[in-house]
């Protein structure tokens, strides 16, 4: 799609098929970039930041691009951050990053080694053409001499994750990929923030000295998903490892004790926790407190069905239990 003679006029006017040709590519960029910033207080993550102003808000809005207008629009208003998009997705897919994002697509495509190997090389061919392309456009007719600012800024990009390379944590391969509507995702927010909440609180209440010994719910661990969820709009799918799962199994469930006892109104923290945020809760608080419930009964049950089978479930499901009986 990009004109060898002149690619810079193959982004002035797209054609119409033109996300259709970059989809797959363009997706491929956007899961490296997410890996990347799941974890946005790592060192690459954070010079990234610096650098570029990218972040996971910022590749989560370049992710919801769907169609060759909202790509035209981009390529008018912000041509440099999807230059910068482009080149931190390549450096990521060259980095140990590569293997959890492509054992995802493999996992969500079910293709075998050989068609995985095929559509990344595919999507490094355009990726590459959509980076010249890109240079092109941002220049315009100043020429060659203008790209040297770009190749800089390309470079010091690669010396980061060059110099930082040992630093990077590629994590798990996702074990699921869920869609929340707005009452969920509010509630999931919730559940972590009161989790952080309760970790800070100053009290002898068993409940809380028993919090430390939930194994599933490492602190910064909780506070890298709390951001991921921060950016994440309803019903946008969220790749998720079974450490992430088992720890939103775990926060819920704290949510849920705290809610059905006296935890809030023994610390005084009713007030900053206001079941009515949950949408489809009514005004009294008895029929808010179910709501939630139910909710977190829901998505409860779901991973116990779909993955009770497996040794983290069954032991912050056991550690649950313990916590509970902490309440008498």
């Amino acid at each position: 799609m990009f004109s060898a003679n002149n690619p810079e006029a193959s982004l002035q006017q797209l054609p119409a098929d033109a996300y259709s040709h970059l989809a797959p590519c363009m997706s491929l960029l956007g899961m490296a970039c997410t890996h990347l910033f799941s974890h946005p207080t790592d060192v690459v993550a954070q010079h990234v930041t610096a650098l570029t102003g990218l972040d996971a808000a910022a590749v989560q809005e370049l992710n919801a691009i769907d169609s060759t207008p909202a790509l035209q629009r981009l390529l008018i208003e912000r041509p440099l951050r999807l230059f910068d998009f482009v080149v931190v997705g390549q450096l990521c897919l060259e980095s140990p990053l590569a293997t959890p994002v492509l054992a995802f697509v493999q996992h969500q495509m079910q293709i075998d080694e050989v068609q995985l190997r095929t559509l990344l090389e595919y999507c490094q061919a355009l990726g590459q053409q959509l980076r010249q392309a890109l240079e092109q456009h941002l220049v315009g007719p100043s020429g060659a001499a203008a790209l040297a600012p770009l190749h800089r800024r390309a470079q010091q990009l690669r010396t980061v994750f060059e110099q930082h390379a040992d630093s990077l944590r590629p994590q798990l391969p996702a074990v699921v990929s869920l869609g929340f509507d707005d009452g969920h995702l509010q509630l999931l927010r919730l559940a972590l923030l009161l989790v952080h909440e309760l970790r800070h609180t100053q009290s002898s209440h068993p409940f809380l000295q028993a919090l430390p010994r939930l194994t599933a719910l490492p602190a910064d661990e909780a506070d890298a998903l709390t951001t991921r969820l921060a950016a994440v709009q309803p019903t946008e799918r969220l790749p998720l490892t079974l450490p992430e799962l088992v720890l939103l199994y775990q926060a819920m469930h704290v949510c849920a004790l705290a809610f059905v006892s006296d935890v809030l109104g023994t610390l005084g923290m009713e007030a900053a926790f206001p079941t009515t945020q949950a949408p489809s809760a009514s005004s009294s608080d008895g029929s808010s407190r179910q709501a939630v419930v139910t909710l977190i009964v829901g998505f409860t049950r779901w991973v116990e069905k779909e993955f009770g089978q497996e040794p983290a479930v069954q032991t912050a499901r056991q550690e649950i239990t313990e916590l509970a009986e902490t309440l008498g």
